[in-house]
């Protein structure tokens, strides 16, 4: 019995020995951490333009002449620290608005290629990170900023069915069900900002996630696009329609019936909804499941 106890405790450590973990890594060493990409990022043609200009780390810095090698200038296709331009190799949306972008460098006389990652922080400030961790840099001027505008422009368009997004001569449909971070960075690459993020828990089709923009509400259920309001003037279907029409130019354009409603005077076309007011102008407007009280 006792060469058996010890067989099975020898065969009990022989296990324990091969499922051990192996020995941590020696986290010591100097070895640049960049920024990991989103799991499916998707491709941008440019540096988009809220981040476009010069940047340095104060105020003062901006002043100084000639600028300092902390001094970055972000173009559509480029960055320059100091007085080194870095090609982009790649642009790719990451998450929470930010971007990150592959360039080609020097380091230590060998030519690497680099991630940063492009964030906006509070106070429009720019929070670079890279090889050598974060550094928050304050806006100097945006020199660039009207020609990116140009090339970066996005055009979003209302439908009765989710979103539309013209770029130059390409479009493209964002229909409901489409996953929402796809939603988020076009919309804010249309409005050129970031949303105010709120949860509705007593919506009647169940708790709906609300991105807020300045001239657009996106609502989503459960990471899926399912609804948007217009906020405002600005944007409209492509036949023209948004707040601030007209009923006699909503109904060229669409046949879209008005009832009296516990909202008031509302008109509806193909799931396109809204409100007239006393002068027959849209007042509201909004599509999907927007959580509306009757």
């Amino acid at each position: 019995m006792r060469r058996w106890t010890i067989g099975l405790l020898a065969m009990l450590a022989g296990c324990g020995q091969a499922d051990e973990a192996p020995a941590p890594a020696n986290l010591s060493e100097d070895v640049p951490v960049l920024p990991s990409p989103t799991p499916t990022p998707e491709a941008l043609v440019t540096i988009p333009t809220r981040f476009v200009g010069s940047w340095d780390v104060s105020g003062a810095a901006c002043t100084a002449n000639p600028a300092a090698a902390s001094r970055v200038v972000i173009a559509a296709n480029a960055v320059r620290m100091g007085d080194t331009d870095l090609p982009t190799r790649a642009i790719t949306a990451a998450d929470a608005g930010a971007v990150d972008v592959d360039v080609i460098g020097d380091r230590s006389g060998i030519t690497e290629q680099r991630r940063y990652r492009l964030a906006l922080g509070s106070g429009g400030s720019l929070e670079l990170i890279g090889v050598d961790g974060l550094t928050r840099l304050v806006r100097c001027d945006a020199p660039a900023g009207a020609e990116a505008a140009a090339r970066n422009a996005v055009a979003l368009n209302l439908a009765p069915d989710g979103l539309q997004t013209v770029a130059g001569a390409s479009s493209r449909s964002l229909p409901f069900g489409t996953p929402a971070e796809v939603v988020l960075r076009v919309v804010e690459a249309a409005t050129q900002a970031l949303p105010q993020r709120s949860r509705n828990a007593d919506c009647g089709e169940g708790p709906l996630d609300v991105a807020t923009y300045p001239r657009i509400a996106v609502y989503f259920q459960e990471g899926r696009f399912v609804g948007w309001s217009a906020r405002g003037r600005g944007l409209t279907t492509m036949g023209g329609v948004g707040i601030g029409s007209k009923r006699a130019d909503v109904d060229a354009v669409i046949v879209a019936p008005v009832e009296e409603t516990s909202l008031g005077r509302e008109f509806g076309s193909s799931g396109l909804s809204g409100l007239y007011d006393a002068k027959d102008t849209v007042s509201a407007l909004w599509a999907g499941s927007t959580c509306i009280a009757r």
